[in-house]
Formats: structure tokens, sequence, C-alpha cells
């Protein structure tokens, strides 16, 4: 697969940013807890996937009148759905940076590899600024041991379009962030299928299928938000 130039680039500087990172830590923690919740890992990939500590001697029976940890709070709200893409915002309001006060907001949507389900990916675009102008962020979401050198390739309808190089790791997840270009949301927004490619190692790709379905409607949706 040839990979023309890079059309997604990433952000240096973009004002604003610092609600939106703290905005897509939450919208993670309940992604990556649907995610801990799929099938355990095949064998072939089996260091795609969370991270689960496992207590020495089998599974720990409960502590009578233990109480068990209360489940994480919901943070965002579904405040409108656009075909195949979900949009959220914050519950509490974040200061901006000229004083005013605003839920963050995001498109989102989350996919599954066909024969692989513990692989997912999700993709979230978040609104953003950049020398005063309005700009658009994507932030790809991946389960860690993939080859983070390779990047995520993109594709829109079996078209190369670029790479969005990995930015950072967490215990359970490997990031990719970058801004979109103008060209590249024109060809998501004309397009029927985007596929987002990991690598597992360099030429062992996995290419996972996101609908282009309302997404359209869906960004210009999230910059009236």
């Amino acid at each position: 697969m040839i990979v023309r130039k890079l059309s997604l680039k990433p952000s240096r500087r973009a004002t604003g940013l610092a609600a939106l990172a703290v905005f897509s830590a939450a919208i993670s923690a309940e992604l990556l807890a649907q995610t801990a919740q799929q099938q355990a890992p095949t064998q072939v990939f089996r260091q795609f996937g969370p991270r689960v500590q496992k207590p020495a001697g089998g599974t720990q029976a409960p502590v009578p009148g233990q109480q068990r940890p209360a489940p994480p709070q919901q943070t965002a709200d579904i405040v409108a759905k656009h075909g195949d893409w979900t949009l959220t915002c914050e519950k509490k309001e974040v200061k901006q940076s000229d004083g005013s006060s605003k839920k963050p907001c995001a498109m989102v949507q989350s996919t599954q590899h066909a024969e692989r389900k513990n692989v997912a990916l999700t993709l979230i675009l978040l609104k953003g600024e950049k020398d005063g102008k309005p700009n658009t962020m994507m932030r790809v979401m991946v389960p860690i041991g993939v080859f983070l050198p390779t990047g995520v390739a993109l594709e829109i309808d079996g078209a190369a379009v670029g790479r969005v190089p990995f930015t950072r790791c967490l215990p359970q997840v490997c990031i990719a962030f970058a801004e979109a270009s103008p060209p590249t949301l024109d060809k998501l927004k004309k397009g029927g299928k985007a596929n987002f490619i990991i690598y597992e190692a360099p030429g062992l790709g996995m290419s996972l299928e996101l609908s282009l379905k309302g997404f359209t409607a869906g960004l210009k949706n999230l910059h009236e938000l």
C-alpha cells in the first residue's frame, strides 16, 4: 500500500485545546470500559487489548462486608445522532480562552475488527481553534500493543490519504492526535467508508472500518455547538 503525503498534520499550537483534552479523557474512560467488556484476545493478537491484572491463585472472592467500588459516573451526555455518528457534550461547562464558559462537545464513532473482536478503534472529532480560526482535531484511540512508529494509516473508499502519528500511550490505550486538514475533511464528507489501519509489526496491518454515513451533518452540528 502506497501512502501519499500526509494530510493529517499534528497540531503544534491550538488555543482552547486544554479543555478538549480533559473532555477526551472523560470520553475515553467510558469507551475503555466498553472495550474491557469485550471477549478475550485471540492467540495470534494476544497483545492487543486492555491489560488485566489477574489475582494470584485464581479469581479472588469478595470479602464479606466489603463494598464493591462504585461504577464511574457518566460525565458526558448524548446530544444528537447523525447516521452512524454520535455527538456528546460534557455535563460541566469549561472556561474558554475568551473568559466565556462552554460545554466541550465531540463527534464519536467506535468500531471493531471484523474477525478479532478484541481489537477496537474509536475516532473522536473535536472542535478546536488555531490562529483565531476554527479547526477540527482528530483523536484515534486503539488498544495497546500496536506498532507505534507506523502510526495509523487512513484510507477513504480504498484510496490512501495519510497517517496519523501516535502521540502517547496510557495503560489501556494508545492515542494518535492530529489536525484534520480541510482536504481530508472534504474526502470524509464525500466518502462512503473510512478504513483505519493499525499495525502489529511492520507490514502486518489490520483494517478497521468506520461508516461515513451522517459525517457531513454531524461535523456541521459539532461546529454549531
